[in-house]
């Protein structure tokens, strides 16, 4: 009896202890849908988001914006924002800084990583994290060359790499790959171009550092079953199949599912996906992914409710009429336990 009760006292010890000294940190992704300020932005084509332009974009509709938009996120990871949060479709760092003032009107204090990008309309990737969760914060951007594009121009790669509390090293890629506009098969070549650009530059961190934790993240403007994803991007269905330099895409079970960030024709899908490096996945490191965390963030008031489109994503403008919604995408997140 005696040796039961110290076999389980040492359990519910061995137990405890892992509690205190894991916890829990939130990363998600969000596109802004046209988060722009209302000033005219030199060589930059911002003309359609300002007073007298084609949305009328004003104070008044910038300072909804930016309150719908820190709605959203400070309501992601049971009320208490995400720990890092990438954006994309943000016009420049005052919007960017907008938000983050917005956001710490609700007691939630982000730091900022941003740099400005050749998009020909001014819209950028970002990355916002809570400075609590960091020892140690840089960031990067790699531009794509116009060459390689057919003389499009294109958002940069941005690089936002972290020390974290626990000393693991933590680097974000936010992407915003090129769009489908001229058709899918069309400008397929496009993000196919920049997914190698991505490989080469995550080929490269890995290599440098092999116990790197690498996560992707963005808006791809192609689903995890297009080429660009898998085979060029080496994105996995499983955890299982994740080797070495390829990627655990979780995005594959949630689609499964029946879910999505987007809603193209009356069909969920994703163009926002996250994607983690195998250390990420191994579970033989001090930074790792939560098995079945990652998700869609979804609330019914952040939906349609007129009928026509009911259950699609209350977005800013629903072509030239103004509907004060969030997004025309929604948010994905998922959890790594840090050691």
């Amino acid at each position: 009896m005696k040796v039961k009760l110290f076999i389980l006292l040492n359990i519910l010890f061995l137990f405890n202890a892992e509690a205190q000294v894991s916890k829990k940190i939130c990363v998600a992704f969000y596109n802004q849908e046209n988060l722009f300020d209302t000033l005219d932005t030199p060589n930059k084509d911002d003309a359609e988001f300002l007073p007298n332009g084609t949305y009328q974009w004003n104070s008044e509709k910038y300072l909804n914006k930016l309150r719908n938009m820190s709605e959203v996120i400070a309501a992601i990871n049971a009320g208490k924002g995400p720990d890092f949060l990438g954006l994309c479709e943000v016009e420049n760092d005052i919007a960017v800084n907008g938000l983050v003032q917005t956001l710490a009107q609700k007691k939630l204090n982000y730091q900022m990583i941003w740099f400005d990008s050749k998009d020909e309309r001014g819209i950028d990737n970002a990355l916002i994290y809570k400075k609590e969760q960091v020892k140690k914060a840089s960031g990067f951007i790699f531009d794509i060359n116009p060459d390689s594009l057919g003389g499009s121009i294109t958002r940069g790669i941005l690089l936002a790499d972290f020390t974290l509390q626990n000393n693991s090293r933590l680097v974000i890629l936010v992407n915003h790959w090129p769009s489908r506009r001229g058709g899918e098969a069309e400008s397929e070549a496009k993000r196919i171009f920049v997914a190698k650009r991505v490989k080469e530059i995550s080929d490269s961190l890995q290599k440098k550092d092999p116990k790197v934790h690498l996560l992707l993240m963005g808006d791809f403007n192609d689903y995890p079953t297009n080429a660009s994803i898998t085979q060029y991007l080496q994105a996995k269905e499983s955890i299982k199949e994740t080797g070495k330099n390829q990627f655990y895409n979780p995005m594959f079970a949630l689609l499964k599912e029946g879910k999505g960030s987007y809603k193209h024709k009356g069909e969920w899908n994703f163009l926002d996906q996250l994607m983690l490096n195998q250390n990420l996945v191994s579970g033989k490191s001090n930074l790792t992914y939560e098995p079945q965390s990652a998700n869609v963030f979804k609330e019914e008031w952040m939906l349609e409710t007129e009928e026509k489109y009911k259950g699609n994503p209350k977005r800013t403008f629903g072509g030239k009429k103004y509907l004060n919604g969030y997004s025309d995408h929604l948010p994905v997140y998922l959890y790594l336990i840090l050691k």
